[in-house]
């Protein structure tokens, strides 16, 4: 028993090391993307025709809502859709309450256009852009970085996702804006059959994350992205092979490591597969420290 603890804490120790060294690459990235030269300068907005980037949102003690509403006006206008789901779009472009974005989200899911099929409808793919989130300090530190060097959130799904970290897998990208730097954190992703519900996918390893310098088709998203080859130079940070592992890169104490693979569910899901389409999902189930964390996203 003796041996087989030591063998357990050397384990542990090996992750926890490599968890600094991690953490320590993921510090050094974000410090580069403050502060480097920008050698090959992001498409302006002219350039690639979509609205000005929105600041993505993490919340600390309360939710912390960045979206522009300028951003978010466009989609309202582009899209319409019920008196419920503008009410939500006007919260978040004025930053209202914690407790205002929440009574609203509730009040528009019951009109869920996707009727509670979202993890398995078509319209799922593409690229979402994060506008709001809740209760997500642990899950994108970064995105606590000044609004001057504050990365935004990109999530891809489906085919912009094979494109970038191959079939099967979803991705979550940041951007940094005075640099071409991108950090990509790709899983695998399935609708969780055993849930008995349409409307929840679950996320699976192996867990990979990656340094991107330079990919243009990352900085021009979704339908500007069609057709173009995943570029750019890339460095491997982490491939974690299960959650346990992914989640002691993480800092996780063992309760969090032992925990089931993380679920979320799609609460609203617009299908009309055009830009400005509306996604709001939540993490049901899996690492507690991100249990509950409540995400807005928009389609590019």
């Amino acid at each position: 028993a003796a041996c087989t603890s030591t063998r357990s804490m050397s384990r542990r120790d090996a992750i926890t090391s490599g968890a600094s060294k991690l953490l320590a690459s993921a510090a050094t990235a974000a410090a580069a993307a403050a502060s480097a030269v920008v050698v090959a300068p992001s498409p302006s907005r002219a350039e690639t025709g979509l609205p000005a980037a929105t600041a993505s949102a993490t919340a600390s003690a309360s939710a912390s809502a960045s979206a522009s509403a300028s951003s978010l006006v466009v989609a309202e206008e582009g899209v319409g859709g019920p008196p419920e789901r503008q009410a939500l779009l006007r919260a978040i472009a004025s930053m209202a309450s914690e407790e205002e974005v929440i009574r609203r989200i509730s009040d528009l899911e019951p009109l869920d256009p996707s009727r509670s099929q979202g993890a398995t409808a078509p319209e799922l793919d593409g690229t979402w852009e994060l506008v709001y989130s809740l209760n997500a300090a642990a899950f994108s530190p970064l995105l606590n970085l000044p609004p001057p060097v504050r990365p935004t959130s990109l999530q891809l799904v489906g085919g912009d996702a094979a494109r970038e970290v191959g079939e099967g897998r979803v991705a979550q990208v940041l951007n940094f804006p005075s640099a071409p730097l991108s950090l990509v954190l790709s899983s695998g992703i399935v609708p969780a059959v055993a849930s008995g519900s349409g409307n929840v996918l679950e996320i699976q390893p192996p867990f990979r994350l990656e340094v991107v310098w330079s990919d243009d088709t990352l900085r021009r998203p979704g339908r500007l992205s069609k057709g173009l080859a995943r570029g750019g130079i890339r460095w491997m940070l982490a491939d974690s092979g299960s959650d346990e592992d992914f989640r002691a890169l993480n800092a996780r104490d063992e309760d969090a490591q032992a925990a089931g693979r993380n679920m979320y569910k799609q609460r609203y899901l617009d299908v009309t597969g055009q830009p400005g389409d509306l996604r709001i999902s939540e993490i049901i189930a899996g690492d507690p420290v991100i249990v509950g964390a409540v995400f807005v996203h928009r389609r590019l």
